[in-house]
């Protein structure tokens, strides 16, 4: 797997669609393909070691201090096959994934107690 560059993220991600989401280790992560014509095989999995909120519509799904993985993953499939319409990265690194239908996916740029790694991270691999 390749690591990325945060500065890499509006790029890397804008118009993929999510196509997987799960736990690695301790790290949520969610996993997006592109598979226009021409486009890159390959994929693009983020990792998540901060707190996330997800929001759908007016609804706040996931509070950044959740402490219930099962409930974050739970909350984190709300993004699955949406395809990403927009990205940006704050200067204090919180990474913010705006996809159809109003959902937006908002990554901390602050680490938590729990955080062993960057607060996210990108990583890439070969489809399949």
């Amino acid at each position: 797997m390749l690591h990325l560059n945060h500065d890499d993220a509006p790029a890397l991600l804008r118009e993929r669609f999510a196509v997987e989401i799960g736990i690695r280790q301790a790290w949520p992560y969610v996993t997006f393909a592109d598979h226009r014509d021409g486009a890159s095989p390959l994929e693009v999995r983020l990792y998540i070691d901060s707190g996330f909120t997800v929001i759908s519509g007016p609804a706040v799904l996931v509070p950044a201090d959740e402490d219930d993985e099962k409930l974050r993953l739970l909350r984190l499939a709300e993004v699955l096959n949406r395809t990403v319409h927009d990205v940006t990265v704050d200067d204090d690194g919180s990474l913010m994934v705006s996809f159809d239908d109003n959902v937006c996916l908002r990554v901390s740029g602050h680490s938590q107690s729990w955080t062993t790694h960057d607060v996210w991270w990108l990583g890439s691999c070969p489809a399949g």
